[in-house]
């Protein structure tokens, strides 16, 4: 039994790995491939899966509301009062769309030309890598890194070795899933508030399957592998340093009840380490059944429901401000000579798309991407977006609705600090990739 719990556990990682990381055709990985075939697959009828989505989710939302089935509620009940709003809104915007509708910003090609395809690419997206996360976040090698990274989390993050999880559950699954990892820890009394302020603004980072989406949106596709493999290299670089300076250093070190965390006792070796680390990754690999695949299917396909629900509207309001208003223009003035300074082509061009991020993370890519910008440019802002981490219309919004004690003021204060700490560090990796090629 223990021979074939390890070789389930190598095979399940093994396809966890090959499905997510590994570029097998043309430079992209297997689930890039899944997402483009599907979209081929539907032609025509590709622009109508947003209008399902939003017009279902409202449906559903409604039927939580009044009929009394558990599982209904749980998944589209008990929403708070902002969300469901957005919610109505993105589904006037698709009727609106699709029914021809003659106002301005429905027929500007930049405005409401993009919107249908940007919610539908969203949708499925999330729907097909959403559930071949399944792969990684039950096949036991989320628990193996975790025991193997434990010795490095401490020196480097100021981070307990359950750190890892929630660093590797953003990237496989999404920004809200290790908040919420985050604020269950929290409560257990595993983190302590500065820790977990420290996760989730510093490692709550949007998928892998959603840096396709922004590889896509900025026209670099060809650039996904370098894009994610970059991505992932400065998050923890930056984890490093954003831990160590104000305003998270100054955060309480103690638990969710005030009183101050033990001493560490853990004095594994090396040997010790991964043999407890195969452990616990065949154990949880012998668990596995294809009903998390289908449990799975149906998580990914109501999260891509509700965050393409939130993303239209706010997208909508952005995209006018940005073609029908100065405003995002005159915040991107002062950063053109820094952007300069950096030497990144087309600083003008980029600038607008520097703080435009803490809306909605798929902004800058596509500003950008309705530019003439070169493709280290379009790289440049793409790869600043992702390591910016904090973002309102998801990541954001689920970190004010934990328990962690972070308000708006904070996680904007945050934002910026990140976003300055990144852009020497976004601009040299650029530089790097784009000699090399």
């Amino acid at each position: 039994m223990k021979a074939e719990n390890g070789l389930r556990f190598a095979a399940l990682s093994l396809i966890g790995v090959l499905l997510f990381f590994v570029p097998v055709y043309e430079g992209t990985i297997p689930v890039v491939h899944m997402i483009n075939g599907v979209k081929a697959g539907l032609g025509t009828w590709f622009q109508w899966v947003a209008v399902i989505s939003c017009v279902s989710l409202v449906i559903l939302m409604a039927c939580a509301w009044i009929l009394p089935f558990p599982a209904l509620k749980k998944a589209y009940g008990d929403q708070g009062k902002v969300r469901p709003v957005f919610w109505a809104v993105s589904c006037v915007i698709v009727l609106l769309k699709i029914s021809g509708s003659k106002l301005s910003f429905m027929v500007h090609p930049n405005i409401g030309g993009t919107i249908l395809n940007l919610g539908s690419t969203v949708f499925i997206t999330i729907a097909v890598a959403g559930t071949l996360t399944v792969f990684i976040i039950r096949s036991g090698v989320v628990e193996f890194m975790s025991v193997l990274m434990e010795p490095v989390m401490q020196p480097l993050f100021l981070l307990p070795g359950e750190a890892a999880v929630n660093i590797l559950s953003s990237f496989v699954s999404s920004a809200s899933v290790g908040v919420y990892f985050t604020e269950q820890y929290y409560i257990k009394k595993r983190y302590t508030v500065r820790q977990a302020c420290s996760l989730v603004t510093g490692f709550s980072v949007v998928s892998v399957g959603y840096i396709g989406i922004i590889a896509s949106l900025s026209g670099i596709s060809e650039m996904y592998g370098h894009l994610l493999g970059c991505s992932f290299v400065l998050v923890l670089a930056m984890g490093t340093v954003m831990v160590r300076i104000p305003p998270l250093r100054g955060m309480a070190d103690r638990y969710i009840d005030g009183t101050c965390p033990g001493e560490s006792s853990d004095a594994m070796n090396w040997k010790e380490r991964i043999q407890t680390a195969w452990r616990i990754g065949t154990k949880e690999a012998s668990e596995f059944s294809l009903s998390f695949v289908t449990e799975s299917f149906f998580q990914a396909l109501v999260f891509a429901q509700k965050i393409v629900g939130v993303m239209i509207p706010t997208v909508m309001i952005v995209l006018i401000l940005v073609y029908d208003t100065p405003v995002f223009e005159w915040l991107g003035l002062p950063l053109v000579p820094v952007l300069q300074l950096l030497g990144i082509p087309d600083a003008a061009a980029a600038a607008p798309s520097v703080l435009i991020g803490i809306v909605e993370v798929s902004l800058p890519s596509i500003l950008i991407g309705g530019t003439a910008a070169t493709a280290k440019t379009r790289f440049f802002v793409a790869l600043l977006s992702i390591v910016q981490i904090i973002f309102f219309s998801e990541a954001g919004n689920a970190i004010l609705g934990s328990k962690i004690p972070l308000n708006a003021w904070r996680l904007i204060q945050i934002f910026l600090i990140r976003t300055a700490v990144a852009l020497p560090l976004v601009a040299g990796v650029t530089h790097i990739v784009y000699f090399s090629r």
